[in-house]
């Protein structure tokens, strides 16, 4: 089973919507995935039209051998470790345990047989499930905003991968940085991607054009591939030498080279 941590350390730049997209895609495509959801508020499980659910503070119990892990169906090929409000009280048991990084790397070995591929939605913060989200992980994907702070964000997520590594030999690898509600007509959005690229070169991924149908869709509990699958999220833009350029159709594909 390959393991995909969808992360950045600040909040709003679409981790989530990437998650849920990536996860589907790759379901309806074949693969057998589990997609974790390891922050708070949950939203995995909403975009999907699901209730929230204590998936990860089931999956701490099933750590200190009091509980058995939650996973839900949620499409053909799609199954979810949910989260809620009561992933809050798990991180703080977490936080008195030992080897704890290893939480979601141990559990990910238990369920290994049943998947393909596992992608773990990361919350917007440096707690001790994100860093156990990257010890767990074969490949990271940062998702970002183009504005200012895009470059210093992904550094940041950088700089932690950086020392998780110098403390653990159980790391991922970069598979790229994904710039995320790209409009070309505005003129920050292309400083900033030019930015990225001479920060990150190859590692900058095709960019996710803005949107309204990736906001409208969970609303219907529906991912894009149900709700617009033939929407510029997905599809991309043409730039004008004819090219099709971005979105999540591309990001998948891009993705599928690493399994």
């Amino acid at each position: 089973m390959i393991t995909i941590a969808i992360a950045n350390q600040k909040g709003g730049t679409g981790k989530t919507t990437t998650a849920v997209t990536l996860a589907h895609r790759l379901a309806m495509d074949g693969y057998r995935v589990l997609l974790v959801d390891t922050d708070v508020q949950g939203h995995v499980a909403t975009a999907l039209g699901l209730d929230k659910a204590p998936g990860i503070y089931r999956l701490v119990q099933w750590y200190q051998n009091l509980g058995d892990l939650l996973v839900i169906p949620a499409r053909e090929n799609l199954d979810i470790i949910p989260s809620d409000k009561t992933t809050e009280p798990a991180k703080r048991i977490l936080a008195s345990m030992d080897f704890r990084e290893r939480i979601l790397a141990d559990a990910l070995e238990e369920l290994a047989e049943e998947y393909d591929v596992a992608v773990i939605d990361c919350a917007p913060s440096v707690d001790v499930l994100h860093v156990a989200a990257l010890v767990a992980a074969d490949w990271l994907v940062v998702p970002t905003k183009l504005d200012y702070l895009a470059v210093d964000g992904v550094n940041e997520v950088l700089a932690s991968l950086a020392e998780i590594k110098r403390r653990s030999s159980a790391t991922p690898d970069l598979l790229g940085v994904l710039p995320t509600f790209f409009d070309r007509q505005t003129n920050e959005t292309l400083v900033q991607l030019k930015t990225l690229v001479n920060a990150f070169g190859r590692h900058v991924l095709p960019p996710i054009p803005v949107d309204t149908r990736l906001r409208e869709a969970p609303a219907y509990g529906q991912t894009i591939w149900e709700y617009a699958p033939r929407s510029r999220s997905v599809v991309g833009v043409v730039n004008g030498n004819g090219t099709v350029v971005g979105g999540y159709a591309q990001f998948v594909a891009r993705v599928k080279e690493r399994l």
